[in-house]
């Protein structure tokens, strides 16, 4: 504090790799991280600094903003008197929301998120399909931990040695095995696909978060420090959780412990079924092994040691890295430079890699190969997700990368990928604000861990425990999606899932009632359902799905879906007017808000629907339908397209409203529209997108008359853009007041963020809100704002008018003048010992020239501005030499004050070199000449001592020095007089401090 002025510090304070501060809470400032309480101890102890906070993953939870005070989003005189309200106010609206404050900060100025554009880069999944051999293991594995499960129970039981630790440790070591499963039967898939892009002349890159260094730690010890064969960490696991957790002891009545024969023997037992499981090696070791070992992979990961198999030693043994964690990041960056530079072309990166490592096809180096990156496993965080993911798409590269997603055909192992999908999404919402854009592909199939998922989950353990299906789903949609052989009736299917629920833990021994802590995780569900076998796990999962998509479908139905902002299409989309400022005598907001009304014709002309006809799928009922019955003595028709991975949804399209947001389903379709030719619908088709135009559905003799809109082709969207955040509340309330006496529909109760492209190719984003409430929300704001302002000034002498007057939130500063050192010392090079001590090879090479005062360059036609400037030739560099009473001074050998009897002699020696100076008329050329016998490079038997600056300027003018000069010293540069007593360490501080400046 003391170093930069304390309170009247008003310069930048900035915070790089701030997300490293996002632990704090405030209120309970104790509990926070010591990193998050030293930045926000900071900022207040600076309350005039300028704030910046930087970071490449800065805010992937609103929470995670706490430590942000500067911002001005709560605190008073905001929307928000504190943090919590700020965040319980963003959390309870979703992503929606988030995406809006994310918008309005950029938009403000606050805000600026650059990214990368994933233009060039591909994002796909590959998908591991697992072979009969690897099911018969993982189902062999399901087996035994089954068994473990069952004889622990009893082991416990019989010793009464039950520890809550026990359990938590047997789910630990369930889900890390079945994580280690997955990603070893994902390896022959990643090998081939890795040799694909190889041959393909492309570089790859695997990405993965554990390298089992623990385990093979664990092995290595068991094993006396000696490895001769490639360790599985799968069957370590597992072994070392039997030998560390299986009670053997029992306790007699005489109060001795003894061994336990059964539980002995079933330790025993256990030990041999693992052996005989056929568990794979260790991904890490294998992916090497495979991909042409330790030669031809460069390996960025934590661990140090591994286990290789060499050219020269074909059996595999156990290899150091590295002795401590500094050589494993050094040894890190050497790999890096040997897969940047093509020596090898496979690099494999852990966690302990995913930060400040490059590996992109960068220009500057000779790999500039296209990168394949593949994402074997996904971490849990966002942030660290996007730090991996980072490593291969940087600026300055010649292509982007493709991105592969490898997940198995295993409906638990989607849990990894739903965790990191709803990270990435909310990551995207918080930092571009739109959630799609923090990878640019579209996540959304794996994400199951949302308020749909938990509330499907809810309602499909209560049908489990009640022995009926899903309101929605069919057993055979959810047969047809777990791919599976087995006919099931609905008995023995509700059986079924009722074991696998007690296999996973989720419900007491004999209930099939799940815990009510366990009912809506979706993340526990997801962990848990790795343990089932691989038939029962995809039917288990098959059913989780078909129940959300109930719930979504059921959602989008009553008008309750939130997908966050979502996109106003048409055939064409005007604004109506210009935008009309609202609010603005109580401006809430960080910027103004405004309204604005869209005109949005929404048909689909006859033209357009045959050709999205013509380009679909040759699916068989895909096609132009007209409904069966007349309504209103007429037909109504619609194009009807399969929606791809379904087999009983299809997307609509209307003439007169184009795409339907609901898909129907295909009983429905067929129940109330027969299917019909392209050629008996044209006629149909145009009158039904003619008739709507200036009418609603009902026709010309509709009895609401105009205020009808129902299925109207045109219709108006208003819109409120800009400053929404802090008074959404107070837009929804509004709402929720007037929605039966205005008549809002399902759908335009719940407020949703929209973005629009006008036809003139302007985009807006904003809040979709009824016309006619706006000037009740503006009533509604004032009164609030007079209330805020009289209970702010409790003493009532605060009149109506005054309160009105809205409080500043910023102020706007002059321009500050500039520091003209700080701008010297940001534009010029800095001084190093080459450009400092300047080689002279020649006497031409050292040019002296004038300056011009007006212009700050060398300029060799003027020498009247009383400064003369040394241009190097070798380094292109100006030396200033100033003039003092006829004497010239070197900036940096320069003489202290010269009078005009001395001028001759300063700089006439310096240290020990002498130099002759020749001035010559305006326009002419002053050269510094060095004699050959210079004595600074004679050789001299005794080491001398070497003498200070003010020693050697001050040779050869003892004589000449007056009284008050050997009282006190002066800088040679700026001319400024020490005072007596200086210490030798200010003089030289203040000297170097001239020599940079």
């Amino acid at each position: 504090m003391d170093w930069c002025g304390g309170e009247a510090f008003d310069g930048c304070l900035i915070f790089d790799e701030c997300h490293k501060a996002k632990h704090f809470i405030p209120g309970k400032e104790e509990n926070s991280t010591k990193v998050a309480l030293a930045v926000t101890t900071i900022q207040r102890l600076l309350p005039k600094a300028r704030v910046v906070y930087c970071s490449a993953t800065g805010v992937t939870d609103v929470k995670n903003m706490a430590f942000m005070e500067r911002l001005g989003l709560w605190g008073v005189g905001t929307a928000f008197r504190s943090f919590q309200s700020f965040l319980d106010s963003i959390t309870k609206r979703g992503l929606g929301a988030a995406e809006m404050l994310a918008m309005e900060m950029k938009a403000s100025g606050m805000y600026v998120s650059r990214g990368l554009s994933f233009r060039q880069a591909e994002f796909m999944n590959a998908e591991a399909v697992l072979t009969d051999d690897q099911r018969k293991v993982y189902d062999t594995s399901v087996h035994v931990w089954n068994e473990i499960k069952t004889s622990l129970e009893y082991a416990v039981a019989r010793t009464k040695s039950a520890t809550p630790r026990l359990w938590s440790q047997f789910w630990s070591c369930h889900q890390r095995f079945f994580k280690q499963l997955c990603m070893s039967m994902k390896v022959p898939t990643i090998v081939q696909e890795a040799k694909t892009a190889l041959q393909n002349n492309m570089s790859v890159v695997i990405g993965l978060q554990t390298t089992g260094e623990a385990s093979l730690e664990s092995e290595l010890n068991r094993n006396g420090g000696t490895i001769n064969r490639f360790i599985s960490i799968t069957e370590e696991i597992m072994t070392r959780f039997i030998l560390q957790f299986f009670p053997t002891k029992i306790e007699t009545k005489d109060g001795t412990v003894v061994e336990d024969k059964w539980s002995v023997t079933a330790k025993s037992l256990l030990l041999g079924f693992i052996k005989k499981i056929g568990l794979p090696i260790s991904p890490l070791d294998d992916l090497i092994d495979q991909l042409g070992g330790p030669g031809h992979v460069a390996e960025m990961t934590g661990r140090r040691g591994r286990v290789v198999r060499t050219a020269s030693d074909r059996e595999p043994h156990y290899e150091a890295r590295e002795s401590d964690s500094t050589q494993v990041e050094s040894l890190n960056i050497q790999e890096r430079n040997h897969f940047m530079d093509g020596s090898k072309l496979v690099a494999i990166i852990s966690d302990a890699a995913s930060t400040g490592i490059s590996l992109h096809s960068d220009l500057r180096v000779a790999n500039q190969k296209r990168r394949v990156h593949f994402t074997m496993e996904l971490p849990w965080s966002a942030d660290k997700a996007v730090q991996q993911l980072g490593r291969s798409h940087r600026s300055n590269q010649r292509s982007g990368p493709i991105y592969k997603l490898v997940t198995t055909n295993l409906g638990g192992e989607r849990r990894f990928a739903a965790a990191v999908a709803r990270r990435l999404q909310s990551l995207g919402a918080l930092t571009k604000g739109d959630r799609r854009a923090a990878t640019g592909a579209d996540l959304n199939e794996f994400n199951f861990d949302t308020n749909y998922g938990r509330s499907a989950l809810r309602s499909m353990y209560q049908c489990i425990s009640s022995s009926n299906l899903q309101p929605g789903v069919s057993l055979q949609q959810v047969i047809a999606g777990a791919q599976i052989s087995t006919a099931y009736e609905l008995d023995s299917f509700h059986e079924t899932l009722k074991e696998c629920i007690q296999m996973m833990g989720l419900a007491d021994p004999g209930s099939s009632t799940v815990k009510e802590k366990d009912s809506g995780d979706v993340a526990r569900f997801l962990n848990r359902i790795l343990g089932l076998s691989v038939e029962r796990q995809n039917m288990f999962f098959s059913y989780f799905v078909e129940c959300m998509n109930a719930v979504i479908e059921g959602a989008k139905r009553e008008g309750r879906f939130n997908e966050g902002v979502t996109d106003i299409t048409g055939s064409s989309i005007k604004m109506i007017d210009k935008p009309r400022p609202v609010f603005t005598e109580v401006q809430k907001c960080i910027m103004p808000t405004h309204h604005v009304i869209l005109n949005v014709d929404r048909g689909v002309d006859w033209e357009s629907a045959l050709s999205r006809f013509n380009h679909s799928s040759k699916a068989d009922l895909n096609g132009f339908y007209c409904s069966k019955r007349e309504q209103k003595h007429q037909r109504f028709y619609l194009l009807a397209l399969q929606k791809e991975s379904s087999t009983h949804l299809f997307n609509i399209i209307r003439p007169n409203t184009g795409q339907s947001p609901f898909e129907e389903e295909k009983k429905d379709l067929l129940h109330k529209y027969q299917k019909i030719s392209p050629e008996e619908a044209e006629s149909g088709w145009r009158a039904q997108y003619d008739k709507t135009k200036d009418y609603c559905f009902h026709g010309p003799n509709c009895k609401s008359g105009a205020l009808c809109r129902v299925g109207c082709r045109i219709s108006q969207v208003s819109l409120l853009c800009g400053g929404i955040v802090p008074i959404l509340s107070t837009l929804e309330w509004v709402v929720a007041r007037n929605a039966d006496k205005i008549g809002l529909t399902r759908e335009n109760r719940t407020l949703r963020v929209v973005r629009v492209e006008l036809d003139d190719g302007q985009r807006l984003v904003g809040l979709r809100y009824p016309e006619q409430l706006i000037p009740e929300v503006t009533s509604l704001l004032k009164e609030q704002h007079i209330n805020d302002r009289l209970l702010e000034n409790k003493s009532g002498s605060l009149s109506i008018k005054d309160s009105l007057k809205s409080t500043a939130l910023a102020t706007e500063e002059s321009v500050a003048a500039i520091n003209n050192k700080t701008l010297a010392k940001a534009i010029n090079p800095p001084i190093t010992i080459k450009t400092f001590f300047r080689p002279v090879e020649s006497s031409d090479q050292t040019e002296i020239k004038a300056k011009d005062v007006e212009n700050p360059e060398c300029n060799p036609e003027n020498t009247d501005g009383g400064e003369l400037v040394v241009v190097d030739k070798s380094t292109k560099d100006c030396i200033k030499e100033t003039k003092f009473n006829g004497a010239l001074t070197s900036s940096y050998f320069g003489a202290p004050k010269a009078t005009g009897s001395t001028a001759s002699k300063v700089g006439a020696k310096s240290s020990g070199a002498k130099t002759s100076v020749s001035k010559r008329g305006r326009g002419g050329k002053t050269s510094l000449k060095r004699p050959m016998s210079s004595d600074v490079t004679g050789s001299t038997s005794k080491r001398q001592k070497q003498s200070s600056i003010f020693s050697a300027l001050g040779r050869g003018r003892e004589n000449d020095v007056t009284d008050t000069e050997k009282s006190s010293m002066t800088c040679p540069i700026c001319r400024k007089v020490f005072e007596e007593g200086t210490k030798n360490a200010d003089i030289n501080a203040h000297v170097d401090s001239c020599l940079i400046e």
